[in-house]
């Protein structure tokens, strides 16, 4: 069920979204500078050593999982019911809130790349498979999803932590794809996906969800037909460094980094910014000129999330 939102009242603290009740959990923009608001702990933070260990034994029940539909955040819900209610042409604005949710953006694509479609080569960009699809489709694809979490009542609850870190990811992405000559669509859309197989475990009620997160998520984009290069992005994304070796990997990984650098906290341990800059052979690049970068990307992304009313 949607979550009432409504913008944050701290001192300081200029858009974005927090929950009635609970702390702010989206961005701010503060003395000219976008940062995101601290978020609260993740579920890693939280669990004991005999929970993890328990994760770590127990068998994940894949099938379970692949069943399940990927659940959209509220926020993304709520500014697409806004969008389809407008008499004009929106489909620009749709594509671009699709571009800041990991389910909607994995439904656009997995019908962009499904066999009945007949396309020759497979698609990765969230743009490209928008205008592919065209606007009507595009349009029952998000009024589906959306419909999903309003009335089911039962619906699990979404990590705040796991949706923000998901779009500074995928913005991450896309700036150091460029600075690599990697296609910037394909490494946003490896961002915003790298986290989904935690999210098919939220939303299958598993109790441990980061277990193996990573080799499921890649096997779901693979079954829906996504280019090989963002499942394996995906599949790698918790890999060692110095066993990353196609350049988009490296990216995503890259990307972590500095997402959890502007505030999006991730699940597990990344690298330092200056760690990722290196991994990407970009030894001569300043690491506050990425992270303006960044920032400007991301405030481009979510400025239709940080204006909803």
């Amino acid at each position: 069920m949607i979550t009432q939102l409504e913008p944050p009242s701290s001192e300081g603290y200029s858009g974005g979204f927090r929950r009635r009740g609970s702390q702010e959990v989206a961005w701010s923009r503060s003395g000219g500078t976008f940062r995101f608001v601290p978020l609260p702990s993740t579920p890693l933070d939280r669990m004991s050593a005999a929970d993890r260990a328990a994760g770590a034994d127990r068998g994940v029940d894949r099938g379970a999982l692949e069943r399940s539909r990927l659940v959209v955040h509220p926020a993304s819900a709520r500014v697409v019911l806004e969008v389809l209610r407008r008499p004009d042409d929106s489909a620009g604005d749709l594509t671009k809130v699709i571009l800041t949710d990991p389910a909607l953006a994995a439904a656009v694509l997995r019908s962009a790349n499904s066999a009945h479609l007949g396309y020759s080569r497979r698609i990765g960009g969230v743009r490209r498979a928008t205008v592919m699809l065209g606007t009507g489709l595009v349009n029952s694809l998000a009024a589906s999803r959306v419909a999903d979490l309003v009335f089911d009542t039962e619906a699990p609850d979404y990590p705040d932590w796991l949706w923000l870190h998901s779009i500074a990811t995928a913005c991450a992405a896309s700036v150091l794809a460029r600075r690599v000559g990697e296609a910037p669509d394909e490494a946003y859309t490896a961002g915003l996906l790298h986290e989904v197989g935690w999210l098919l475990g939220a939303g299958a009620g598993v109790a441990h969800p980061e277990h193996d997160h990573a080799e499921i998520g890649g096997l779901l984009l693979s079954r829906w037909n996504l280019p090989d290069r963002i499942t394996a992005a995906v599949r790698m994304h918790h890999a060692r460094p110095d066993g990353l070796v196609a350049p988009l990997d490296r990216v995503v990984v890259a990307a972590q980094s500095f997402a959890v650098a502007l505030g999006a906290t991730g699940p597990e341990h990344t690298l330092d910014s200056m760690e990722a800059l290196q991994l990407l052979q970009l030894r001569n690049v300043r690491q506050p000129a990425v992270m303006q970068e960044i920032e400007a990307e991301l405030a481009a992304v979510t400025s239709d999330l940080v204006g909803a009313r």
